[in-house]
């Protein structure tokens, strides 16, 4: 398992890459069929995000499982230490359906670049793309570049299904999905002590100072809520905004809002909104929204289902914009993954942080200021695995950076060389680096078994001196190390 062919699996990634390049519409067209995402969605979390993944890997991949190579420390001058990543042999993804197909490649290309093999566990609601398309792709692609398609298998199914892959003996688990699942998965893998990455919920923020230019702001914003439907794990759920511009905002959020155009994307043209995927999900959305308004916030517009004039049977949440949340409303704690832009008001920075702080998620967030020195500010108190200043998710297109959460948001990583290096195992090495000159010596009065327990004592404690000790120290416990091995005698220590 050691061997890595890295050239192979370069070739393997470079086809792969090659193959979405050429084949944009037909993956985001089977992804919005499925889920019901705009093909502007499907690029840029599909498309854009998985070649971007790709990219990475076969630019900083071999480098990051390279033999790392540590320093040994005075104590072991005369060794070469290192720590050497193993394959951990085969590992499972169950991964969410919001976007099926970077949910999909982005574990396998980590995970077939280190060298494993990979079970996938598809969500039940994209049963058809993940099925009929996508495993198709990865199967072929590793067959045409010479490799057995068995590396990579796929499977669809209801939670038994899952519970079948997280107790079947895999050797790593990464889970994508709610905290309420993740629990579960954590819970069933501990038996085998199976290790874990948790990617779980989140309830983003935006943070809005009120030096910012609103016009340059309300697009990025736009896009954090309403891509994907709002259906994203590091969507902006809560946008802070500061008294000062807090009315200003809700003028012009409210003016987008009401123009969106929302409807089956692949039967009408230039629809910004797509539908919902999981069915069941408009009466709990409501409620969560009319909760907020019968503690006092204000409904600006949507709130409700969404019933198309030529395809009344779509699972559609109209494009929302929701006012003067509190942070004790079920709206600002629970999950919505809809096209809900909920807006809360500061007058501190320090009020701000502790809005964003209320949440027991903590995935994602974003602060936009033009005082870097206030953006930094709040970003550092932030509790959150991740932060943009001014932006939106740019993190996720930085690969080189792991992605994950803190608390109920999950633990461990992917992405990076966080994420590489997570599929591998971890061996630490030590080796002779000059072998024929200088190797690990016991003097004998350290040797089993002792003749003087008081001069092993001495010898330890002046070794102990020589390493840490000041140069006075270190210089009188070098004579006394020479005068117990050359002489010897010493009392044994006493407690006093």
């Amino acid at each position: 398992m050691r061997q890595r062919p890295a050239n192979a699996l370069k070739v393997v990634l470079q086809s792969l890459l090659d193959f979405i390049l050429r084949n944009q519409e037909s993956i985001c067209r089977v992804a919005s069929r499925d889920t019901g995402k705009t093909m502007v969605d499907g690029k840029f979390g599909e498309i854009l995000t998985t070649c971007e993944r790709i990219r990475w890997t076969l630019s900083h991949g071999e480098d990051t499982l390279k033999d790392d190579y540590r320093d040994p420390g005075l104590l072991m001058f005369y060794k070469a230490a290192k720590v050497e990543y193993h394959p951990k042999g085969v590992v499972a993804a169950l991964v969410s359906w919001n976007y099926p197909f970077h949910n999909t490649f982005g574990p396998l290309i980590t995970a077939i670049f280190a060298g494993n093999g990979i079970l996938i566990k598809a969500s039940e609601q994209v049963a058809w793309s993940t099925t009929a398309y996508y495993s198709q792709i990865a199967r072929t692609c590793l067959i045409a570049c010479g490799h057995d398609p068995e590396l990579v298998q796929f499977l669809v199914g209801f939670q038994d299904c899952g519970e079948a892959v997280v107790t079947g003996g895999v050797d790593g688990i990464t889970f994508i999905g709610s905290h309420q699942v993740g629990a579960k998965v954590a819970s069933a893998a501990s038996a085998r002590l199976t290790p874990c990455i948790l990617e779980l919920g989140g309830k983003d923020v935006a943070i809005v100072n009120n030096d910012i230019d609103l016009e340059a702001i309300v697009p990025i914003l736009m896009r954090g809520v309403f891509q994907n439907c709002g259906q994203n794990c590091i969507g902006i759920e809560r946008v802070i905004v500061h008294e000062g511009i807090y009315d200003k905002l809700i003028e012009m959020f409210a003016d987008r809002i009401s123009k969106l155009k929302q409807g089956p994307p692949l039967e009408v043209e230039n629809i910004d909104c797509g539908s919902m995927t999981m069915s069941g999900r408009t009466e709990i959305l409501e409620a969560l929204v009319q909760d907020a308004v019968c503690q006092g916030a204000k409904l600006i517009c949507g709130g409700k289902e969404f019933v198309h004039p030529k395809f009344p049977s779509g699972q559609y949440f109209a494009p929302t914009l929701i006012t003067g949340l509190k942070p004790s409303m079920k709206l600002a704690q629970e999950e919505a993954f809809a096209p809900i832009m909920a807006l809360f008001k500061f007058s501190t920075l320090d009020e701000a942080i502790s809005i964003a702080n209320s949440s027991v998620y903590s995935l994602g967030s974003n602060v936009f200021s033009r005082n870097q020195r206030e953006g930094l500010y709040i970003m550092e108190r932030l509790r959150a695995g991740m932060s943009n200043l001014n932006d939106f998710g740019v993190n996720y297109l930085c690969q080189s950076l792991p992605f994950g959460g803190v608390g109920v948001s999950g633990y461990g990583r992917f992405g990076g060389p966080e994420g590489l290096q997570a599929v591998c195992n971890q061996k630490s090495i030590t080796v002779d680096r000059w072998p024929r000159l200088i190797q690990t010596f016991l003097p004998p009065v350290l040797q089993y078994p002792m003749n003087n327990v008081g001069d092993a004592i001495v010898v330890t404690r002046d070794l102990v001196n020589i390493i840490y000790d000041g140069w006075v120290g270190r210089i009188k416990s070098v004579f006394e190390i020479v005068k117990v091995l050359l002489v010897g005698g010493s009392e044994p220590e006493h407690s006093s």
